[in-house]
């Protein structure tokens, strides 16, 4: 299994999701360039990352869609609920919503800051309140976004989160941060956000599943 990684991007949260996980994979850190260039375009067609390559030599993208193809290929880490399961509805639902709500609401105000007017800034910062005002609720609750345990909807959750409070956009204390830091300082997630450079790694082996953290 091999990830092809450009740091600081959505890929990280793919790498993180194997850091928790506990298996051997490979680990091709790309440059800028390298992402636009013919070789990764076979791979991807936009030329954009993450792209996983499967030990039968399939290949994957989507950040979303890896990270729980990678849990359910390893159960027994519990990053995923069973399928069929309530929770598992609950895990798909927080995935959909990390996709289709919460990334676009960060994302979109960050657009707004290089070019739009302030009035559009200030639109774009009141829907992430909207948006971060229904993890809030959750997680005023729980530990992690379906209770107890620690899921593939935290890495998708909490990614986006920390960007708005790295950028600004969020600056609340309380659950929210709390979560945010919570998530950042699993050390599966620390040895993920330490892959900054090309050449950095071309092969890692992870942590024993018996030293994760829940």
């Amino acid at each position: 299994m091999r990830l092809h990684h450009l740091p600081g991007s959505r890929s990280t949260r793919v790498l993180w999701t194997l850091e928790e996980l506990g298996i051997d994979y490979d680990l091709h850190v790309m440059t800028g360039a390298e992402r636009t260039g013919p070789e990764h375009r076979a791979l991807h067609p936009l030329g954009r990352v993450p792209v996983l390559e499967l030990d039968d030599g399939r290949h994957v993208f989507e950040s979303a869609a890896i990270c729980l193809h990678l849990a359910d290929l390893h159960p027994d880490a519990g990053l995923a609920p069973p399928v069929g399961t309530s929770d598992r509805a609950a895990l798909y639902q927080w995935l959909f919503f990390a996709m289709a709500e919460l990334e676009p609401a960060v994302f979109g105000w960050m657009r707004a800051t290089r070019g739009g007017t302030l009035q559009e800034v200030e639109a774009a910062a009141q829907h992430f309140a909207t948006v971060a005002a229904v993890l809030r609720d959750v997680v005023s609750e729980r530990r992690w976004m379906l209770g107890d345990t620690f899921t593939v909807a935290d890495v998708l959750c909490s990614g986006p989160l920390g960007t708005a409070y790295r950028r600004g956009l969020a600056d609340e204390d309380g659950p929210l941060r709390e979560y945010v830091e919570r998530a950042a300082a699993r050390p599966a997630n620390v040895r993920a956000e330490s892959v900054r450079h090309p050449g950095a790694a071309s092969a890692r082996t992870t942590m024993p599943r018996g030293s994760r953290t829940r």
